[in-house]
C-alpha cells in the first residue's frame, strides 16, 4: 500500500484564471520522505491541502494510506497529522498546553499525553519554555511548538508544509532530527520546503512543481544527472560578454549579480583564469540540488518576467 497515490490531480480556484495544480500524478512510498520543491505559487500547499482532506480537487483522485480523501475522508485525518503552512499557535496557550491538549484531543490517555508531551518539548528544545505563553515567544519557537503537535501524535503519515520556516539553523536541525526519528519508525512524511540543503539532508524522493506541474521528479542522484556537467562556477556580471561563455557548458542567469556556468572539471583552469583577468570575483563548486532546481526553474521564471512586462505594457496601453 502506498502513503499517497495521487492520479490526474487538478486543482482551479474560482475567480481565478491560473490553474493551481494541473493533471498532477504521483506515487509515494510508505515509510519514505517525499518533498515537493518549487516556488512560491507553484502549487505545493494545494496538493498538500488536498491530501489532508482540507481541500477539494477540481479534477482527478487521490489516495492517502488506501483511502480515498473524498469518499473516506473521515478515515484518512484519522491516520495523518500536519503542519500547516499559514498554521499560528493560540497566543495564551503554552507549549505544553497546546501538544498535551492535542493529544487528548486525539484519544489519548491523561498519562500517556503527559510522557508524549514532555518527550516532544524536550526533542525539539521547548521544555525550558512549556510553561510561557506563546504571545512571548519567539517566531521560530512559535513554529517548533506546531511542529511539537504535528509529531506528538501516533499518525502514519505526516504532512510538512514548509515546517522549519523561520527557523535558526540550530533549531532546524533539531526538527530534522525528529523528522528522520519519524521515519526509523517505519512512517511516512510529505515535505515541501524552500530549504535545498533540507531537501538534500531529508529527502528519499524529490518532486519539483512549477506552475501546477511535475517537471522533474527522482532521487537526489537521479536529479543531480539531469545537469551532465559536475562543476559549478559563478562569475560576478560585470561587463561581461555572456556568449563568451557558452562554448564552456550551460549558462544560466540565476537572477542575482552572477552568471551561472555548468561545465566540467577540465575547463575550471581556463575559465577561472578568464575572470582573474577581468579582475572578476568568481566561485567554484560542485553541483548541487539548488543548481538542479534553478536549471529548471529559472530559464520559466524569466520567461514568466518577460510576459508580465508585456502584460503590463499592454494594459497601460489599454487604458490609455
Amino acid at each position: 500500500m502506498l502513503a499517497i497515490s495521487a492520479d490526474g490531480v487538478s486543482k482551479r480556484y474560482k475567480g481565478l484564471s491560473q490553474t493551481a495544480l494541473s493533471n498532477v500524478s504521483l506515487n509515494a512510498e510508505r515509510g519514505q520522505i517525499y518533498t515537493l520543491l518549487g516556488r512560491n505559487g507553484a502549487g505545493k500547499t494545494t496538493f498538500v491541502r488536498i491530501c489532508a482532506t482540507q481541500l477539494m480537487p477540481t479534477k482527478g483522485r487521490i489516495e492517502v494510506l488506501g483511502y480515498d480523501v473524498i469518499k473516506d475522508a473521515n478515515e484518512v485525518r484519522k491516520l495523518i497529522s500536519i503542519v500547516p503552512q499559514e498554521g499560528r499557535p493560540l497566543r495564551a496557550l503554552t507549549p505544553w498546553d497546546h501538544v498535551y491538549n492535542w493529544l487528548q484531543i486525539r484519544g489519548e490517555k491523561k498519562q500517556v499525553a503527559r510522557e508524549k508531551t514532555e518527550k516532544i518539548l524536550e526533542k525539539l528544545d521547548l521544555y525550558d519554555a512549556k510553561d510561557r505563553p506563546a504571545m512571548n515567544l519567539s517566531g521560530g519557537m512559535k513554529q517548533k511548538v506546531l511542529v511539537a503537535m504535528a509529531m506528538s501524535v501516533d499518525a502514519q503519515l505526516l504532512f510538512l508544509d514548509e515546517p522549519t520556516i523561520g527557523l535558526d539553523p540550530i533549531s532546524r536541525r533539531q526538527v530534522w532530527s525528529a523528522i528522520k526519528d519519524w521515519k526509523k519508525e517505519g512512517k511516512s512524511i510529505l515535505l515541501t520546503t524552500h530549504y535545498m540543503d533540507e531537501a538534500e539532508i531529508l529527502s528519499d524522493n524529490i518532486v519539483i512543481i512549477d506552475n501546477g506541474k511535475i517537471i522533474a521528479r527522482g532521487t537526489i542522484k537521479e536529479l543531480r544527472r539531469t545537469i551532465p556537467q559536475n562543476t559549478r562556477i559563478d562569475i560576478v556580471k560585470d561587463n561581461i560578454d555572456m556568449e563568451l561563455f557558452k562554448s564552456y557548458g550551460t549558462v544560466v542567469d540565476s537572477g542575482g549579480n552572477t552568471v551561472r556556468i555548468f561545465t566540467y572539471e577540465s575547463a575550471i583552469k581556463e575559465l577561472t583564469g578568464l575572470a582573474i583577468n577581468k579582475n572578476l570575483s568568481f566561485t567554484v563548486s560542485p553541483i548541487t540540488l539548488d543548481d538542479v532546481f534553478i536549471s529548471l526553474v529559472g530559464g520559466n521564471e524569466i520567461e514568466r518576467q518577460q510576459q508580465d512586462r508585456k502584460d503590463l505594457k499592454n494594459d497601460a496601453v489599454t487604458r490609455i
